[in-house]
């Protein structure tokens, strides 16, 4: 199969000789390039997907604190930090005025 390829581009080649001696135009470089860019640009936008995969992402990690807060964590039902903190100031500021009065 591949020899049958290779013999079509063979024979395209060689009935179309004097076409692959022609020089190009002094912009066909430019032209092609601005054109396959375009078609690339047209055919290959990984935007549209970033942001899915970022909306994805965000509702997962949101989704997976929200449901470890109210469910899966130990301590839910304990003391927070900002508690123990408050408690503890206020401890001590009772001490310092016990102390002072």
């Amino acid at each position: 199969m591949e020899s049958k390829r290779e013999e079509r581009i063979e024979d395209f080649i060689r009935q179309n000789r004097a076409r692959f001696d022609e020089v190009p135009p002094v912009d066909h470089a430019e032209r092609f390039l601005s054109k396959l860019n375009r078609k690339l640009r047209h055919i290959i936008s990984i935007v549209p997907y970033l942001v899915r995969v970022a909306v994805a992402t965000i509702l997962i990690f949101s989704a997976s604190v929200l449901v470890w807060n109210n469910f899966i964590r130990k301590d839910r039902n304990e003391i927070t930090l900002k508690e123990k903190v408050t408690l503890t100031v206020h401890n001590v500021l009772k001490k310092l005025f016990a102390e002072a009065g």
